[in-house]
């Protein structure tokens, strides 16, 4: 029950992003908390699906990298807890395991940080395309003039 309500819950926001209309402005908070809650949420929500994918695969490796490393660490302890003396390689090994894990949460929180500083940066430079359209740089007898259309 409690995975249907969260796969519900996660529908009813993806559909959310995409009920927007192309001109509205983008909110560069909700851009970058989304790309903080969902992997690649963000930038789904800029339109940025290229960059939403990428961000969904690195992310997903190294949540699933972290998990295998955090079984094998667990594995290893169980066997050297099972006789300590004569175990001592698999200590290393519960050392080794740990120490991965331990770089993985690392470059997971790494990644996540760079998607959501991307997605709030995506969203103030949304209509920027519009905007560079209005501002014109103008050349005339040795001057150099801005026009602004509105």
């Amino acid at each position: 029950m409690r995975n249907l309500l969260i796969i519900l819950f996660l529908f009813l926001l993806l559909t959310s992003l995409f009920a927007e209309e192309e001109l509205v402005k983008k909110q560069p908070l909700k851009a970058a908390a989304l790309s903080c809650l969902i992997p690649g949420g963000g930038q789904l929500y800029n339109r940025k699906f290229v960059k939403s994918g990428l961000v969904f695969a690195v992310e997903g490796s190294l949540i699933g990298l972290a998990a295998y490393h955090h079984l094998e660490a667990e594995n290893s302890y169980d066997k050297y807890k099972v006789n300590p003396e004569l175990n001592s390689d698999y200590y290393n090994e519960y050392v080794k395991y740990y120490e991965k894990r331990q770089s993985d949460f690392f470059w997971i929180g790494t990644v996540i940080f760079l998607s959501a500083i991307d997605a709030f940066v995506d969203a103030h430079l949304f209509d920027f395309q519009d905007k560079k359209k209005k501002i014109h740089l103008k050349f005339e007898d040795n001057t150099v003039g801005l026009v602004y259309n509105f």
